[in-house]
């Protein structure tokens, strides 16, 4: 009987196993199966452990590899504000945390980065990131090979935020000859000169609001016959000569900006090369020093100009300059300042003539990678959460919360306690503007909103907007043409010659030795080309 009921359990026990073995299969949905040990369990569990290991990086950005901690060198152009320690501290907190990576700031002051910009880039230093811009060095630097090459396969690797949300046509204006050499900011300008004026003084000389350029060529006349008021205009022979050339010679007559100073063309939507035009020999330059001439003989600006060195910008806030004229964001900051300062001054931008062609452009400011960089890929990503990420932007573009600034429920900005030791603008995130992430402060003069509005509505893309003049292949003739520019045409922007016509023709024949018809032939060359491949 014990045998039998024996021979009954091992019986049972089989069929519950091949039972169990059934259900197993049917669970698999597979027609075979192998035995499974705990052995093999761990070694596949170990080798799934590894693979993923090998795909996905412990620590990663946008699956780069940033496991290893490695130190960045930055330099940006501008001077040192009060707060920085603890502004550049609050940022590496971010790229810590994002890109596992820490960034020694440093600065090439406002007053030296002339002379050391290119000496620092040639010593040979590691440095990651360097700031760079139209009016610092891009073009001549590039030109050395000081800078990488940014390609668009590095983008969408390295800064996949940045490719993603930055307007194409903002790399497409920072190429020199096909290639990009810095990743450009993120701000959209409009290519307009403006205006301050006092309002108290236009009403004291019964003057209706400004609505033309003769409107303000009567306000500075107002104001020149006024020798009792001790204003006038401070003009002087630097930026604002430029700036003022812009307002009444270049955009009333839509002259659209080909290389800063020297080409402009006619605007059209499809230029060529024949449509280029050297300004000085243009007529439209030999009114603008006619009137120029006319104003300085009324008293509109002192005889002595040439030698002024206190910008236009401090004495419209010292109350020794009747008008200041800039970008319209710099103009509004002015205003806003002398509302507070000086509220009885009743402060007025202008945009005029608003008839002119407007150009929707971009801040060409930006962050280069140096050929001595020691971790390209990592600046590249450092730079990306630099331009994108909320807190590392905010903090240097505007300060720490709660501490300079405040950010209001409706999402403006304003002043908190310590702000001034660290500043909205500070120097340090000229290259990183991005729009997206701009916030327009509390309080923004009324007359600033309300003409950005229009040049909105108005404004157009230039179809030469990506082009960068490279000014390798005729670099001695260029650099003689600045000498005879800067020996001549200052005087005729602030009026001061006697013999407009001697004086402009003695500038074109220096032109000429320097080597003008050469620079033409290469404008032309390089125009054509970019024409050609957009």
């Amino acid at each position: 009987m014990n045998m039998k009921m024996n021979r009954l359990k091992k019986c049972l026990i089989l069929v519950l196993v091949f039972a169990m073995i059934g259900t197993l299969v049917a669970c698999d949905g597979s027609t075979t199966t192998a035995p499974t040990t705990a052995s093999t369990t761990t070694k596949e569990s170990k080798e799934t452990e590894t693979s993923q290991s090998s795909t996905e990086p412990a620590f990663s950005y946008y699956g780069n590899d940033v496991s290893e901690p490695v130190d960045l060198v930055l330099y940006y152009v501008g001077d040192k504000y009060g707060d920085e320690e603890m502004i550049f501290e609050a940022i590496n907190e971010v790229i810590k945390e994002k890109v596992n990576a820490t960034i020694t700031f440093k600065a090439l002051s406002m007053s030296d980065y002339a002379t050391n910009y290119s000496l620092l880039l040639a010593g040979g230093e590691p440095i990651d990131l360097i700031y760079t811009s139209a009016w610092c060095f891009y073009n001549e630097e590039a030109g050395k090979g000081a800078f990488l090459e940014i390609t668009e396969e590095m983008l969408k690797q390295y800064m996949p935020q940045t490719y993603e949300t930055q307007d194409k046509a903002t790399f497409e204006q920072g190429k020199i000859d096909g290639v990009l050499y810095y990743v450009p900011c993120y701000k959209v300008g409009y290519g307009s000169a403006c205006t301050v004026i006092r309002g108290d003084l236009r009403e004291k000389y019964n003057m209706e609001p400004l609505k033309s350029l003769d409107d303000f060529f009567s306000y500075l006349s107002a104001v020149a016959a006024d020798k009792e008021s001790g204003v006038a205009y401070a003009y002087n022979a630097s930026m604002n000569g430029e700036l003022l050339q812009s307002m009444i010679c270049v955009a009333p007559n839509s002259l659209i900006t080909l290389q800063d100073k020297f080409f402009y063309y006619r605007y059209s939507e499809n230029p060529t090369a024949d449509d280029i035009v050297f300004l000085y020999e243009t007529p439209e330059f030999k009114d603008f020093a006619v009137k120029m001439q006319q104003c300085a003989k009324e008293g509109c600006w002192s005889m002595s100009a040439i030698n002024n060195q206190t910008s236009v910008q401090d004495s419209f806030l010292n109350g020794t300059s009747a008008v200041f004229i800039q970008n319209l964001g710099t103009c509004g900051n002015v205003a806003n300042s002398v509302l507070q300062s000086n509220p009885d001054w009743k402060p007025e931008i202008y945009w005029l003539p608003e008839d002119g062609v407007t150009i929707k452009q971009f801040d060409k400011d930006g962050y280069a990678v140096p050929y001595t960089s020691q971790h390209p890929e990592r600046a590249l990503m450092a730079l990306d959460v630099l331009k994108n990420d909320p807190k590392a932007y905010i903090t240097a573009r505007y300060g720490i919360e709660g501490y300079h600034i405040k950010i209001n429920s409706d999402g403006t900005w304003s002043k908190a306690e310590h702000y001034g030791t660290w500043s909205y603008g500070a120097a340090v995130s000229w290259g990183l503007k991005n729009s997206n992430l701009e916030m327009i402060q509390e309080g923004t003069f009324p007359d600033e909103l309300e003409i950005l509005e229009k040049m909105k509505q108005v404004a157009i893309y230039s179809p030469t907007s990506g082009f960068s003049f490279s000014t390798t292949a005729i670099a001695d003739s260029w650099a003689n043409l600045n000498e005879a520019y800067t020996t001549y045409v200052p005087l005729l922007q602030l009026g001061l010659v006697d013999d407009i016509d001697s004086w402009l023709s003695e500038f074109l024949n220096a032109a000429e030795s320097a080597g003008l018809e050469a620079i033409k032939t290469e404008v032309k060359r390089q125009f054509t080309a970019y024409m050609e491949s957009h």
